[in-house]
């Protein structure tokens, strides 16, 4: 790094602050020096890299390093959509405290904290990395500043700012299930979502669906139903027209209601997000405990690399899924 300050005509701690992608230098700057650490073959020690992460993230309570965790649905969005973002937490918490970092919740929306005041809070108790869990529709985009912070999304829901995420393989998840149904003997299996939900997806169940009905004969092709969860008389006339055996449906989908409400359920109904609570149900556990963790140690790699703001390019960590039958 000294050699790199003497080629470049600066000092070392500007070179420690480029090579980190440092706002407080300019990114002119950044990039000559970059160019010169390059032609010197520059390469950081990633153990001695990893440690100065460390001594420069200091809680000044508690003296551990803290994770912020930013949860940015409300009480009624979350009733709406039958989603529980605390799913995710525990197993974010427990990977966090065996790396040896601690995590604060944050909750914006509820607790009425603009993105500019979570900014100064976040610097304040010298908190930069941040890890947003899967958000509601109304929040896809959340204007916080990243620049001097890392992050971390789970899920595909937030659109803005763009960072690395951690996802559940919802076109693994929904492969599994046509195949797992069809080996069951079903043989009309359909599918219904949301527009939202098939936004949300990227359109990976229906893409999915659709490539494994390929197999299928072409009487067992049912076209997939993207109507709104509240569109009972849709879904109804679908239904009728197609008849389906089973049905493919995502985690707020009020589909059983609608056909227990008609003399009980005469098609299965099968979960693409099988929340924990569900009894008697069948459907794809996302493994909600793994993507937390996974999201954790994404983010404390990318701390321990200083990679900071919003990367230009953002990449995506999958984590499959698996059938299960309560």
């Amino acid at each position: 790094m000294e050699d790199v300050a003497r080629a470049s005509g600066v000092s070392r701690s500007t070179v420690s602050k480029a090579l980190r992608n440092d706002p407080s230098i300019s990114a002119h700057r950044r990039e000559k020096i970059k160019a010169v650490a390059l032609k010197l073959k520059y390469r950081p020690n990633p153990l001695v890299a990893a440690l100065m992460a460390q001594l420069h993230h200091t809680h000044p309570k508690t003296n551990s390093p803290t994770l912020a965790w930013v949860d940015l649905w409300t009480k009624t969005s979350s009733s709406k959509y039958g989603f529980d973002p605390g799913l995710l937490l525990p197993g974010a918490k427990k990977r966090a405290q065996e790396l040896g970092y601690e995590m604060d919740v944050f909750r914006p929306m509820i607790e009425n904290i603009s993105p500019r005041r979570l900014l100064e809070i976040l610097r304040a108790r010298s908190e930069w990395g941040v890890i947003f869990p899967p958000v509601p529709e109304a929040h896809m985009e959340f204007p916080l500043n990243m620049a001097g912070l890392s992050g971390v999304t789970i899920g595909t829901s937030l659109g803005k700012p763009t960072l690395n995420r951690v996802s559940h393989n919802h076109y693994h998840g929904s492969l599994l299930a046509c195949q797992t149904l069809w080996t069951k003997g079903f043989r009309r299996i359909g599918l219904v979502v949301s527009p939202w939900g098939d936004e949300r997806m990227d359109g990976k169940w229906r893409a999915a669906y659709i490539v494994r009905q390929q197999q299928w004969p072409v009487g067992a092709r049912l076209p997939p139903l993207i109507a709104d969860q509240d569109d009972r008389e849709e879904f109804l006339r679908w239904y009728q027209r197609y008849k389906p055996d089973a049905i493919l449906v995502e985690e707020q989908s009020r589909v059983a209601t609608w056909l227990d409400a008609k003399g009980g359920l005469p098609a299965r109904i099968v979960w693409l997000g099988l929340d924990p609570s569900k009894h008697n149900a069948w459907g794809v556990d996302y493994r909600w405990s793994e993507l937390g963790q996974a999201a954790v140690e994404l983010l404390i790699a990318q701390m321990q690399r200083r990679e900071l703001g919003t990367p230009a390019i953002s990449h995506t960590l999958t984590i499959d899924g698996i059938w299960v039958e309560r």
